[in-house]
């Protein structure tokens, strides 16, 4: 698209008309692909909008809240929300670190927060722990534990994002068969 001579503010419209007509691709779901679900997980993200073909199924898993089927020793994703963070990280730091020692033995885990940074690192309204207890604990995960993290607040960013490590963990381990 040429742009020249157009003005600041065409060129601004013309970016702005490119990102609503753009639309992420949806996905194909192999033939065996079934997402687990932890029968005590609540408020799933994947459920709100279930992409068509998807199949999921409620079971009992030893680690985090999903997992991928005949994956569930090599492959987990814990889901929190603000509040259960906080909880997470603080009163319940303990079993956190028995969570993050067994999560650090798979293959590949993640800890999804629905929250956008810039609300988890700051003082909490019904909180007592203190913001940089809840940076130091990210950090933590991430580089003692080995845990891909993920904070977004949107709930349909974070459905992807689940769904599209699932698929690629998925797919590479039928290529390695």
């Amino acid at each position: 698209m040429v742009t020249r001579g157009k003005t600041y503010h065409d060129r601004k419209a013309d970016y702005r008309k490119r990102c609503k007509e753009w639309k992420m691709k949806g996905w194909t779901f192999p033939q065996g692909f079934t997402v687990l679900q932890d029968t005590r997980e609540q408020k799933s993200p994947l459920l709100s909008r279930l992409p068509s073909g998807l199949c999921i199924m409620s079971t009992c898993l030893p680690v985090g809240d999903y997992s991928i089927q005949g994956h569930e020793s090599r492959f987990a994703i814990e889901r929190k929300q603000l509040s259960d963070f906080c909880t997470y990280v603080g009163v319940e730091r303990d079993k956190t670190v028995i969570k993050m020692e067994k999560m650090a033995e798979m293959e590949w885990a993640g800890l999804v927060v629905e929250v956008d940074e810039d609300k988890l690192i700051r003082p909490q309204e019904f909180s007592k722990i203190a913001p940089e207890t809840i940076r130091q604990a990210l950090v933590s995960f991430e580089v003692r534990y080995g845990i891909h993290l993920y904070l977004n607040s949107d709930r349909d960013a974070v459905a992807r994002w689940m769904i599209d490590r699932m698929l690629k963990f998925y797919q590479i381990k039928r290529e390695v068969g």
